[in-house]
C-alpha cells in the first residue's frame, strides 16, 4: 500500500467522523501520457455508502458499479453504440417466435474462487434470476420474463432458454449488471451474506480484497483474467494492481481530497463545482446513460391529481431551459421526453413539454381553480392548491432543482411544499400516499423494462391510479411482445406520447453522472449506463 493511499484512508475516515478536511460512455479525460499502464493503486472517492449487493434485490448506483467491476455477464453492451456483442456468451441465436434463446458459453472461464464459470454455471444462474430463492428470502429478478425451461449441454457448452412467450428486452437484461454471472457459493449464500460486496463471488477483472464497512472497500487485479468482450482492444488482466473505494458523503471533502491529490476519481461534482476543478487541472467528466430521464412521477393519490387539467398545467408551468441555464453546464441537458435521446425507441416531445404559463393558467381556470389568496395561490371551496414533494436523496444537485420548480409553479399559483428527509427514510416517507410528485428516472440496460416495473399496474404502479389505465398497461404490454424492432421502437414511441399528453410523469433534465478525475487516470470509462468501469483504467505511477 502507498504512502498516498495511507493518508487519504486515515485523512477520510476523521472526514467521515468530523466532515472537514484540510487541504464513459468511452469519454474521459486524454488517453495521451507516458508511462507504464500495469500497477499501481486507484483511489475512488464515492458520494454514498454501499447498500445492498444481493443482485435481484439491489438498487443503488454504488452498489451496482462495485458490483459490474468484480463480475461478468453473458453480453456485452457497447457503451457508445449500444449494440449486443460477445461476451461470456461467444455466440446467441434467437427462435423466429422469439421464444428459445441459445447462448454458446466461452471456454476456460473461473469464478475467483476457482469454480468454472460453464454452462451448467450459466443454467444455474438464469434459473436462479427468473425463480429466486423462497426458502433463502431471494426474490426472482422482475426485469426477467416468465421462463418456462433452462437446459444446458455440458459437452457442446451451451445453454438454452425457453420463455412462456415473447419478451423482446431479453438480451437486453441479460448485458446488465443486475445478471451479472456468480459462483455457486454465492447462490447458496444467505441473503445477509450476499447483501455485502465480499458475498459476491464473480468472474469480473477485479475481485473483493476486503470491505470495512463505512470506510472502504478494496477490489484487488483478478490474476489470470483473460475473458473480456473481445470486441475490446484490452484484453487479459485490469492494468490497475487495486482500487480503493472511499465513501465520502462530505461535498467538501471529496473536492478537497481531489484538488490536493490524495484521490484519483470522485462521483458527484457539482455543476457549481466544475469550472473551479478545471481551473486546477481536474479533468470533469460528464456522462449521460441512455435510459429514463430525470422525470417526476405524479402521484394521482395524492390531493388534486387526479385530474388531468391540474397535471397538464404542471407540465407546461416548467421552464426547463431556466432550469439547465441557472443551475446547470453544458454536461446536462434539458429532457425531451421521457428517456434520453440514445435510447431505444426515443421520441423527441420538445414542443409537448414547452413552458406555456398562459396554457398552464388557462388549464386551472378550466379545472376551477380560480380564485388566489394574498400569497397568489390558487383556491377552490377555500382550499389552497398545495403539492407535496420531497428531495430526492438520490440526486446530488436535487435541493436547488426542487427550489427553482417551486418558483416557477408559483408563478401560475400552485404552492410545491418542499420536504427533506435523510437517505435511510426516504422510501418510508414516501410510503404516504398524499406525496404528490415524486423524483424517478436512471439510466438502464433497457429503460421499458424499468418503466414496466416502475408503472404498470401490475407491478409499482408508481404514478398510484385509482383504478388500472388499460391503455398504459396495454401498451408496456404489447412492447414487451413485440419480435421486431421496428413494432417495438412504434409502441414505445406511443408510451411516451401517452404519459407526457397524461401529464403521467413530468420529464425535467437529461440526468449526467459526473466525475472529476486526476489527469494521471487515463482511459476512465463507463458502461452503457454509465456506471464506472476500471478494466481499462491505468495510472501514471511515481
Amino acid at each position: 500500500m502507498s504512502s498516498r493511499t495511507r493518508r487519504l484512508r486515515a485523512a477520510a475516515s476523521l472526514a467521515l467522523a468530523a466532515a472537514v478536511l484540510a487541504g464513459c460512455a468511452s469519454a474521459g479525460p486524454s488517453d495521451a501520457g507516458g508511462g507504464e499502464k500495469e500497477g499501481g493503486t486507484l483511489v475512488y472517492l464515492d458520494a454514498e455508502l454501499t447498500s445492498n449487493t444481493q443482485l435481484q434485490s439491489s438498487g443503488t448506483w454504488q452498489d451496482s458499479a462495485y458490483v459490474t467491476n468484480i463480475t461478468d455477464r453473458l453480453i456485452f453492451r457497447d457503451p457508445d453504440t449500444g449494440e449486443l456483442q460477445p461476451y461470456i456468451a461467444s455466440a446467441w441465436t434467437v427462435s423466429d417466435d422469439g421464444l428459445s434463446y441459445t447462448f454458446d458459453i466461452v471456454d476456460g472461464v473461473t469464478y475467483s474462487d476457482g469454480t468454472p464459470l460453464d454452462a451448467a454455471s450459466v443454467r444455474r444462474n438464469l434459473e436462479w434470476q427468473a425463480r429466486g430463492d423462497a426458502a433463502g428470502g431471494i426474490p426472482a429478478n422482475n426485469w426477467f420474463p416468465e421462463v418456462a425451461s433452462v437446459e444446458s449441454d455440458d459437452d457442446a457448452q451451451t445453454v438454452t432458454v425457453t420463455l412462456a412467450e415473447p419478451y423482446a428486452p431479453f438480451l437486453n437484461v441479460l448485458s446488465f449488471w443486475r445478471t451479472s454471472l456468480v459462483a455457486d457459493a454465492t447462490i447458496e449464500a444467505s441473503i445477509e451474506e450476499q447483501s455485502q460486496i465480499t458475498g459476491v463471488i464473480g468472474s469480473g477483472p477485479f475481485v473483493v480484497e476486503s470491505e470495512k464497512y463505512g470506510e472502504e472497500i478494496v477490489l484487488a487485479k483478478r490474476e489470470g483474467y483473460d475473458w473480456a468482450p473481445p470486441s475490446l482492444a484490452h484484453q487479459g488482466e485490469a492494468y490497475l494492481d487495486e482500487i480503493v473505494i472511499i465513501p465520502v458523503t462530505e461535498d467538501s471533502v471529496r473536492l478537497g481530497s481531489l484538488t490536493s491529490g490524495e484521490a484519483d476519481v470522485i462521483r458527484y461534482v457539482q455543476p457549481s463545482e466544475e469550472e473551479a476543478l478545471q481551473e486546477a487541472g481536474i479533468d470533469v467528466v460528464g456522462v449521460q446513460g441512455a435510459g429514463n430521464a430525470n422525470v417526476w412521477d405524479v402521484r394521482q393519490s395524492a390531493p388534486f391529481l387526479d385530474d388531468v387539467n391540474v397535471r397538464r398545467a404542471l407540465q407546461h408551468g416548467i421552464d426547463r431551459q431556466q432550469i439547465i441555464d441557472d443551475l446547470y453546464t453544458e454536461n446536462w441537458e434539458v429532457a425531451t421526453s421521457t428517456v434520453t435521446p440514445t435510447t431505444f425507441g426515443y421520441v423527441d416531445l420538445s414542443d409537448e413539454l414547452a413552458y406555456d404559463p398562459d396554457e398552464s393558467n388557462r388549464l386551472l381556470d378550466e379545472a376551477g381553480w380560480t380564485e388566489r389568496d394574498s400569497d397568489g395561490i390558487r383556491l377552490k371551496d377555500g382550499e389552497p392548491l398545495r403539492i407535496v414533494t420531497y428531495v430526492d436523496v438520490y440526486d446530488s444537485t436535487a435541493k436547488p432543482l426542487f427550489q427553482l420548480v417551486q418558483w416557477q409553479l408559483r408563478q401560475i399559483g400552485i404552492d410545491l411544499e418542499i420536504k427533506e428527509t435523510d437517505y435511510a427514510n426516504y422510501t418510508t416517507v414516501l410510503e404516504d400516499t398524499t406525496v404528490g410528485l415524486r423524483r424517478n428516472g436512471w439510466p438502464e440496460a433497457d429503460a421499458w423494462v424499468r418503466q414496466t416495473v416502475n408503472y404498470h399496474s401490475a407491478f409499482s404502479d408508481a404514478f398510484l391510479l385509482a383504478e388500472p389505465d388499460t391503455t398504459l398497461d396495454g401498451l408496456y404490454d404489447a412492447q414487451a411482445a413485440a419480435t421486431d424492432d421496428a413494432r417495438r421502437a412504434e409502441i414505445v414511441g406511443e408510451i411516451q406520447r401517452y404519459v407526457v399528453d397524461q401529464a403521467y410523469a413530468l420529464p425535467i433534465i437529461d440526468d449526467t453522472q459526473v466525475f472529476g478525475v486526476q489527469p494521471t487516470v487515463h482511459d476512465f470509462r463507463t458502461t452503457y449506463e454509465a456506471r464506472p468501469w476500471f478494466y481499462d483504467t491505468w495510472t501514471e505511477t511515481t
